[in-house]
């Protein structure tokens, strides 16, 4: 009882202080709680910046990509066959949220034009920028995107309708003084010239990284595939003028390597893409096309792209039930893009194109593939690899983007070198305290041990009343750091240069275990100080401790 009175009074009187000591148990406590603050709010930094960065960067490209496997040093992508096993049942996989198709192209887009008066001449100017035509397909997941458009609206891409409406960064948008339905002229480069396309801007991004907003735009992928010449497309037409008394359809093909091969019905393919017959009766041609590849040794070919099938239904309307003639050129005119109707002497020929739309919409460029845990995206890459081809290229977003995230993996050392000081403080703090508190009250501690106070008494005094700063401490860092990450998360008020960091405000991200850490190593370690600094009160003597001033 006399023990625990004695213990009881003592604490009191070292917690209540004199003009000394008091302010160094405040400054104490606010040290602790400095550090505290300064910790978590780093910790909450650097892990909400690192999560902000690799949102934005696997939203635009994805957490894995699969592309050809072969040497390619361009910005364009390799045809890939869009009928892989993967594709697109990939998804039922466990841990796997999505999968979309892609192909990309390099180009120009160029500004409208700009009226500038030169010393009383006037003068047109267009500006230009090289980019990447990023063509994406129906099953593109705009969710990852919306967040980031800034104007306007994305565009609608389906399987059979082409849209000819382009989303640009707002980077692009400004250096070229472009708007939001503004009508854009683009240039791409197929090794022979230029082929331009128009486009209109249906809407405005940025994302904050200059790798992507300075560099790509989106639009249908069906211009893309069209454009690489991937796979081929056939029509058919009939010739304006007939051969004996016979009309002549003709086959064209584009696309691929240009050195095609037609069939006409059962026929076998060969390099004749025009055929003839006497137009008495109602029938449908059709044509299978499709490029060859050329053996200099054996003469054989082989198929390199999917064939392309089209078909012409003819009807014919004859006067006389004998086949439609003309003395010169069949005069003609259109009822549509597939309708033209031919007039003869003897009556008319109705012709009606179909065509599969090309074999190029079963190319692609690659395949991005989103997963639930980033933690797991090793793995995945693994179990993507075993499922897919082997001469397909399995790649992950930190692969493809190590730059970036090797800087943020950077940021993790700096996170612990900050916490590694603050602790640092913390400790020191508590040290200077308890030999502040022991040296002021080392008559007291004499006195005490002179009545019979056993050491381990004294030193329990002297941690409890530590221990008690440390947690009041650590409890004020904590709610304080609270206070702020919820304000912040909720208004941010702390901005950014999103030009130098990628991101417009301070993104602090509540982290339940690394908090949780930071406070036990700062508990354990305050402690364990406390612990050894307490030994020397062991040290003094009732003697010395009762003469010393």
């Amino acid at each position: 009882m006399t023990s625990k009175f004695i213990s009881k009074k003592l604490r009191k009187e070292l917690s209540s202080g004199n003009k000394f000591s008091k302010p160094i148990i405040k400054v104490a406590i606010t040290s602790i709680t400095i550090s505290m603050l300064v910790m978590l709010i780093s910790i909450s930094v650097v892990k909400g910046f690192q999560r902000e960065i690799k949102n934005k960067v696997v939203n635009f490209s994805s957490h894995i990509q699969i592309t050809d496997g072969g040497t390619n040093y361009t910005l364009e992508t390799s045809p890939i066959k869009i009928n892989q096993p993967f594709y697109p049942n990939i998804e039922k996989e466990e841990g796997i949220e999505h999968i979309q198709t892609f192909a990309t192209k390099a180009g120009i887009i160029q500004s409208n034009a700009d009226t500038v008066v030169y010393e009383d001449e006037t003068k047109i100017n267009r500006d230009i920028e090289g980019i990447v035509f990023k063509g994406i397909n129906h099953d593109f997941n705009w969710e990852n995107l919306n967040d980031k458009i800034i104007e306007g609206n994305y565009f609608s891409v389906t399987k059979d309708e082409l849209s000819n409406e382009i989303l640009i960064s707002n980077f692009i948008a400004k250096r070229l003084k472009l708007k939001v339905n503004d009508k854009v002229r683009c240039y791409f480069f197929n090794g022979k010239k230029p082929i331009p396309r128009k486009f209109i801007v249906s809407g405005i991004f940025e994302t904050g990284l200059e790798e992507f907003d300075n560099q790509f735009v989106f639009i249908d992928i069906k211009h893309t595939q069209k454009l690489n010449g991937w796979g081929v497309f056939s029509s058919l037409f009939l010739e304006t003028r007939p051969r004996n008394n016979e009309i002549v359809i003709s086959g064209n093909a584009t696309g691929g390597n240009e050195n095609y091969r037609y069939k006409f019905g059962d026929r076998a393919f060969s390099t004749f893409n025009k055929i003839k017959f006497c137009a008495n009766k109602d029938t449908v041609i059709q044509m299978v096309v499709n490029d060859f590849s050329i053996n200099t040794v054996t003469l054989d070919v082989e198929p390199i792209s999917i064939a392309d099938t089209a078909w012409l239904d003819i009807k014919v309307d004859s006067k006389d039930g004998n086949c439609i003639i003309t003395d010169t050129e069949f005069e003609y005119e259109s009822i549509n893009d597939s309708v033209r109707q031919y007039i003869g002497k003897n009556g008319t020929i109705t012709t009606t194109l179909s065509t599969t739309g090309g074999s190029m919409k079963y190319y692609v460029g690659g395949f991005e593939l989103f997963i639930s845990d980033f933690t797991t995206l090793n793995e995945k890459e693994l179990t993507i690899s075993r499922m897919s081809d082997p001469f397909l290229k399995v790649s992950k977003i930190t692969d493809l983007q190590s730059e970036i995230f090797g800087w943020l993996n950077v940021l993790d050392m700096n996170a612990i070198i900050i916490i590694v000081l603050m602790i640092m403080v913390a400790i020191i703090n508590i040290i200077s305290l308890l030999l502040v508190l022991i040296v002021e009250k080392i008559s007291m501690i004499g006195i005490l041990k002179s009545f019979g106070a056993q050491n381990n008494m004294v030193r329990n005094i002297f941690i409890r009343l530590g221990t008690d700063i440390l947690i009041k401490g650590i409890l004020l860092g904590n709610a304080i750091a609270f206070v702020i990450i919820g304000l912040q998360s909720e208004f941010g008020f702390i901005k950014l240069p999103q030009d130098k960091y990628y991101l417009s405000k301070v993104p602090l991200g509540f982290e339940w275990n690394e908090f949780i850490i930071i406070n036990a190593i700062t508990v354990i370690i305050g402690l364990s100080i406390l612990y050894f600094t307490s030994i020397f009160v062991a040290r003094i003597t009732p003697v010395k401790a009762i003469k010393f001033e």
